[in-house]
């Protein structure tokens, strides 16, 4: 089998960089006949991906969930299949597909079965009356999230969860914005509502964020639904209290938090300017007004021995 492998040398704080090599030699051990491409900045791992799928050909991208983000949205619509190696900081969507986190391993899976995964797709209007679009590979973050994922690109040498809590502990520290008030409805699924503030939102086609923090614990990513963790406004000594909590998603039962499961979901900003957003780590805005997400159900053919959805 032949593979396109999308490395992003910038990956785990420059780490990457240093990996061509090994990364070719269990390639080659694993029987996969891989031509290995550095990506060069934002918006080439796009690019290829695209380019490679519309040929029908495996995608691998070695890189974080960023990279694995700008993948997924040049993949989809075309006959391309994706496959993702544990070289992120997090590695949170290598996990949900159940690849495995020792390299030389997921080098071999990649010879596996495909299966068919979900997609999240997000439409949004800004303040300024834009209207935007993307789709996501495993979580979208709404509100207090977008402002800790812009901090996390700071600090990813750090490696794993203790990249994310830094950011998360950093942006708490800072936080001022008022409190903002939405309303966010929901159809399909186990249904949710909310009128009121509003800290975060959470939207999970898979289990965890940032390397670990399980704020969709029951998320799959081949069960057709999204599922939403809403968390309403809370002082930041209150959400450091709560933090420990998401690591084995036990934070679901505190007052405080909304769980549900939803196809679609809209949020609507109704005081307090506009709401940060966040797509795979990608910070898309700051400035979001209204916000629709909906799930696409099978939408990407992936290398996933987690799943159960045959290709």
């Amino acid at each position: 089998m032949t593979a396109h492998v999308l490395l992003n040398p910038a990956a785990r704080g420059g780490r990457n960089a240093r990996l061509r090599s090994v990364l070719a030699s269990h390639l080659a051990e694993a029987g996969v006949e891989a031509e290995v491409v550095e990506t060069t900045g934002p918006g080439d791992a796009e690019r290829l991906a695209r380019c490679y799928g519309e040929a029908g050909g495996l995608v691998v991208v070695a890189g974080g969930d960023g990279t694995v983000h700008e993948a997924v949205n040049g993949l989809c619509g075309t006959d391309g299949t994706l496959a993702v190696l544990p070289l992120g900081t997090g590695n949170d969507y290598v996990g949900a597909l159940g690849m495995s986190p020792d390299l030389a391993t997921a080098c071999r899976q990649l010879t596996g079965a495909r299966h068919r995964a979900d997609v999240g797709h997000v439409c949004w209007t800004d303040t300024a009356g834009g209207t935007h679009e993307r789709r996501f590979a495993n979580a979208l973050g709404i509100g207090f999230d977008a402002h800790a994922a812009a901090l996390a690109s700071e600090t990813k040498w750090i490696g794993g969860r203790a990249a994310y809590l830094v950011a998360v502990v950093r942006t708490l520290w800072a936080w001022r914005r008022p409190s903002l008030r939405v309303r966010v409805t929901t159809s399909g699924g186990s249904g949710l509502a909310h009128d009121g503030s509003l800290f975060l939102c959470e939207v999970g086609n898979g289990p965890s964020i940032g390397g670990g923090f399980r704020m969709t614990p029951d998320a799959v990513l081949d069960d057709g639904v999204l599922d939403v963790c809403l968390v309403r406004h809370v002082r930041p000594g209150r959400a450091l209290r709560l933090l420990p909590r998401t690591f084995d998603g036990g934070h679901v039962t505190e007052p405080e938090v909304t769980m549900g499961r939803a196809t679609t979901l809209v949020l609507a900003v109704q005081a307090g300017g506009g709401v940060g957003l966040q797509a795979d780590g990608e910070v898309l805005a700051y400035d979001a007004a209204e916000v629709r997400v909906e799930v696409r159900p099978a939408a990407l053919r992936v290398v996933a021995p987690g799943l159960a959805t045959p290709a």
